[in-house]
């Protein structure tokens, strides 16, 4: 859902078990004052243990409302999600949990089919974000709505750079995840959420060094 402003996000937040808030630029602690915020640890990143001693505010029935802030969000690992979405099982009326983030291109999908999302008029629409090829983008388009018989043909034309195919590569599937995020968001359609945990596959395989062509094709089948 699109927001107009964050001067509504601590009422926003209220009124929901868990809410994404999409802010590309900002201080995020000095969005919900009242809440206990929670950050990266020195590593960039929020190990298990981290975000198993966050939910120990919640161990205990609560009985007026609490709202607890993940800044920086995207950086839980998918372990630590795990740990997170138990809390969720068993829900409370009076714990809010917000999760603050600057993109949600690296959210697993099992995360957002769980939560109200919103975010700003400049960053709802990926055509938007300056920040994104123009090439990359329709490469993205290409990639995402092939059938597995174009697959090959579209992953060859994705390779294609004599100067760092990987980092094309990469940057052709970060942009097709963030197109099916802003798709799932807009139509709610779960069937955008199953290429999403296939993409991510993707993105860590190319990352890891993985044959270009072979996970590019491999996981969309």
């Amino acid at each position: 859902m699109q927001l107009n402003n964050l001067d509504n996000i601590d009422n926003i937040a209220q009124k929901t078990g868990f809410a994404i808030f999409e802010i590309p630029e900002g201080n995020f602690t000095e969005l919900l004052p009242k809440a206990i915020h929670a950050k990266p640890n020195d590593k960039g990143y929020y190990s298990v243990e981290e975000i198993r001693e966050v939910m120990g505010y919640v161990q205990n029935k609560q009985e007026s409302d609490l709202t607890i802030v993940f800044e920086d969000a995207e950086t839980i690992n998918t372990n630590g999600i795990n740990a997170f979405l138990k809390n969720l099982e068993e829900p409370n009326d009076f714990v809010h949990f917000v999760f603050l983030v600057r993109s949600t291109a690296n959210l697993l999908p099992t995360v957002l089919s769980r939560a109200h999302y919103y975010y700003l008029p400049h960053v709802s629409k990926i055509s938007d974000a300056p920040d994104i090829d123009p090439d990359i983008l329709a490469l993205a388009k290409r990639y995402i709505s092939a059938t597995p018989q174009q697959l090959p043909k579209i992953a060859s034309d994705i390779a294609k750079d004599k100067n760092d195919a990987r980092a094309k590569s990469i940057s052709v599937v970060d942009a097709a995840i963030q197109l099916l995020y802003k798709s799932y968001f807009l139509t709610g359609n779960p069937s955008f959420l199953n290429k999403l945990d296939n993409l991510l596959k993707t993105q860590e395989a190319l990352k890891a060094n993985g044959h270009i062509k072979l996970q590019l094709v491999a996981n969309m089948l």
